[in-house]
C-alpha cells in the first residue's frame, strides 16, 4: 500500500466515522461535545504553557536567567526564583483544575449518551408490533441494549479523548518547534512512521478481534440465558457437563478476542517509550564525547521531560484512540440499525380504537391472519361477536390459533383483513386485561407485582384483587404480607399462586373485558372451579373470554366457541 493509499484510506475511515457519529449524537449531544472540546484546548494551551514557563525556570535555577525577566522582576522588587516558583505552582494548580473539570466533563458527557442510547433503543424494542418483536430473541434485544449500545455510546468518551490528545500534541508540537526545529521534525517523522506501522499491522487485527469478540458475547449471553432456563431439565438429565463444555467454549473464544484487544494497543507505547529513552540515553552519550558541561545540557533535558510526559501519553492516546474509533463504526451502524429497524416497526399504542354505541359488544368480523406471509392461515374469515357483559369459553385443540385470537381480542395483532371492533358507549375504550400463558413476574414485592405500574398503589385495591384471585391466604402465611417479595420471575411461588398473581395483577385494572389465555392450568379442577366461581360473582359487569381445555368448567360460560381449521362454531349456549 502506497502513502497515497494510506491517506486515502484514513480519510474514507474519517469520513465514514463523521457520518455514522452525526446520525447517532443527538443535538444537545453534539453541543456538549463542542463545549468539551474548549474545555480540551484549554487543558492543552495550559499544558504549553507549563512547558514553556519550565524553560527560563530552570535557566535561572541554573544562574543563567535570561535578561527580560530577571530585569522585570527586579523592577518591581520582587525575587526571581521565588516569584517563578510561585507563578509556575499557581499555573500547574490551574491546569490540573481544568484537566478535572475535563475529566468530570468527559465523564459525564459519556453517561449521558449511554443513558439516552440505551434508553431510545429499549424504547423503540418496546414500542415494536408483535410480529417485529418475535422477529428476534429476547438474548438479542438484551444483548443489543446492555452490551452494543453501551460500547456504541463509549465512543462519545472516546471522541474527548481523541480531541483532547490532539491537541494536546498539536501545541506541544509547536512548543517544540518553536524551541528545537530539527528535534521536532525528526519527532514528527518517527511518529508519522509509527503510526503507519501501527495501522497497518494492528488495525486488522483489531478490527477483526472486535468481530470476534462480539460474536462470542452473542454465543455467551445465549448459551447462559439458554442453561438457566432449561434448569430443571438440566438436572433431571444431568446434562450439567454439556452446557458447562458449550459455554465455556464460548468463553474460550471470547478470552481469545479480549486478549487481542488488550494487548494490540500497548504495542504502540511499548515502541514509543523505548524511542524516547533511547533518544535521550543517545543525545547523553554525544553530549558527553563533544566534552561539553552537562550543566549547559540539563534545561533542555528537563524541557525534554516535562515535554516527553505530555506529548508521549498523547501520541499514544491518537494512536489507540484513533483504532478504537474506526472499530466503533461497526457497533455504532448496529444501533443505528437497530434504531432504524424498531422505527420502522414503532406502534404507539396496541389496542383497538373503539367506536360510540348504545349496546357494548367486542367483534372480530370476517377476519384472517396468519403470522408471515408463507406460513399457515390462522383464522379465515372468522366472525365472532361477543355481548357485554358476557362470559365466552374458548376451545378447540393445541395449535389452533386460540391465543392468537386472544392477541387480536386485545389489539397486539392486527388481521391481514377483516375488522376487530369493540363497541363502547360514548366511544370512550374499554379496559381490556390480558392474561398470557406465562406471565413474567417483577423481582420486587407480591404488592407491586399486582400494581404493576398502573399507579402508585392502593392498598386497599390490591387486597381486593389478591383475594378475588384467591391469594388472601397465601399472602397471609407470607412474612410481610403484600410487602413480601415474590422472587425473581415468582421463583418463591408454586406454578398456580404464578397465575394467581397474575390474575390479581389483572383485577386490579378492574376491567371491562378479561382475557385469560389457559390462564388457570397451573391450578387443580377444584380450585379452579372456586376462582371462576368467585369471578362470576364478584365481577358481574365483567366480560370474560377463557381458554379451557377442562369440560367441567365449561358451564360457567354463557358461550362455548370451538377454534379449528381457521374457523369459529359456536357449540352451545349455557344456561346459568
Amino acid at each position: 500500500m502506497t502513502a497515497r493509499q494510506d491517506f486515502d484510506d484514513n480519510w474514507g475511515k474519517l469520513r465514514q466515522f463523521g457520518a455514522a457519529l452525526s446520525r447517532f449524537l443527538s443535538p444537545a449531544h453534539k453541543r456538549q461535545l463542542y463545549w468539551v472540546s474548549i474545555w480540551a484546548c484549554g487543558l492543552s494551551a495550559l499544558e504549553m504553557l507549563v512547558a514553556a514557563t519550565v524553560i527560563p525556570y530552570v535557566a535561572c535555577l541554573n544562574e543563567q536567567c535570561p535578561v527580560l525577566i530577571e530585569s522585570t522582576l527586579q523592577r518591581l522588587g520582587w525575587s526571581v526564583i521565588p516569584t517563578l516558583s510561585l507563578g509556575l505552582f499557581l499555573l500547574i494548580c490551574v491546569k490540573l483544575m481544568v484537566q478535572a473539570g475535563l475529566a468530570w466533563r468527559g465523564a459525564r458527557f459519556n453517561q449521558q449518551v449511554q443513558r439516552y442510547t440505551v434508553s431510545r433503543l429499549l424504547e423503540g424494542y418496546l414500542h415494536l408490533d408483535w410480529m417485529g418483536f418475535r422477529s428476534e430473541s429476547r438474548t438479542h434485544y438484551f444483548r443489543r441494549c446492555a452490551a452494543t449500545a453501551v460500547d456504541a455510546a463509549y465512543v462519545s468518551q472516546q471522541c474527548v479523548t481523541m480531541i483532547s490528545s490532539s491537541l494536546m500534541l498539536v501545541f506541544l508540537s509547536a512548543l517544540m518547534l518553536w524551541q528545537y526545529p530539527l528535534a521536532s521534525v525528526l519527532l514528527a517523522l518517527g511518529f508519522l512512521l509509527l503510526n503507519t506501522l501501527t495501522h497497518r499491522l494492528l488495525s486488522r487485527g483489531q478490527k477483526q478481534a472486535s468481530h470476534a469478540r462480539e460474536a462470542a458475547l452473542q454465543r455467551w449471553n445465549t448459551s447462559m440465558a439458554e442453561a438457566f432456563a432449561s434448569f430443571r431439565e438440566i438436572r433431571v438429565y444431568h446434562l450439567e457437563p454439556f452446557f458447562l463444555r458449550h459455554i465455556d467454549h464460548s468463553l474460550k473464544a471470547l478470552a481469545a478476542a479480549n486478549v487481542r484487544l488488550t494487548v494490540f494497543p500497548t504495542l504502540p507505547r511499548l515502541v514509543l517509550d523505548f524511542a524516547v529513552l533511547g533518544i535521550l540515553l543517545l543525545v547523553v552519550s554525544l553530549w558527553m564525547l563533544m566534552g561539553r558541561p552537562l550543566n549547559l545540557l540539563l534545561p533542555q533535558l528537563i524541557f525534554y521531560a516535562v515535554v516527553a510526559r505530555a506529548l508521549l501519553p498523547a501520541m499514544m492516546s491518537v494512536l489507540g484512540t484513533r483504532t478504537a474509533l474506526f472499530g466503533a463504526v461497526y457497533n455504532i451502524e448496529l444501533v443505528l440499525g437497530e434504531l432504524e429497524r424498531a422505527a420502522a416497526g414503532y406502534t404507539q399504542r396496541v389496542g383497538i380504537t373503539a367506536q360510540a354505541a348504545d349496546t357494548p359488544t367486542f367483534t372480530l368480523e370476517r377476519v384472517t391472519f396468519r403470522h408471515g406471509p408463507q406460513l399457515p392461515t390462522v383464522l379465515d374469515e372468522a366472525t365472532l361477536h361477543i355481548a357485554h357483559p358476557s362470559w365466552v369459553a374458548i376451545v378447540g385443540p393445541s395449535g389452533t390459533g386460540k391465543s392468537t385470537l386472544m392477541e387480536l381480542l386485545c389489539g397486539i395483532h392486527q388481521p391481514q383483513s377483516g375488522n376487530v371492533r369493540h363497541a363502547w358507549p360514548e366511544g370512550s375504550s374499554p379496559t381490556i386485561a390480558y392474561i398470557p400463558q406465562h406471565v413474567a413476574l417483577l423481582d420486587d414485592s407480591i404488592e407491586q407485582n399486582v400494581v404493576f405500574g398502573f399507579d402508585d398503589g392502593d392498598g386497599e385495591r390490591v387486597d381486593t384483587a389478591l383475594r378475588q384471585a384467591g391469594l388472601e391466604e397465601v399472602v397471609a402465611r407470607l412474612a410481610g404480607g403484600r410487602h413480601a417479595a415474590a422472587g425473581a420471575d415468582g421463583a418463591r411461588l408454586s406454578g398456580g399462586e404464578r397465575q394467581r398473581l397474575a390474575l390479581a395483577r389483572a383485577l386490579y385494572r378492574r376491567p371491562d373485558l378479561l382475557l385469560l389465555d389457559e390462564a388457570t392450568s397451573g391450578l387443580d379442577e377444584a380450585s379452579e372451579t372456586r376462582l371462576l366461581s368467585r369471578l362470576r360473582s364478584d365481577c358481574p359487569a365483567m366480560s370474560v373470554v377463557y381458554i379451557t381445555h377442562r369440560s367441567s368448567n365449561l358451564r360457567f360460560a354463557d358461550r362455548t366457541v370451538r377454534l379449528q381449521n381457521g374457523v369459529l362454531e359456536d357449540l352451545a349456549v349455557n344456561a346459568e
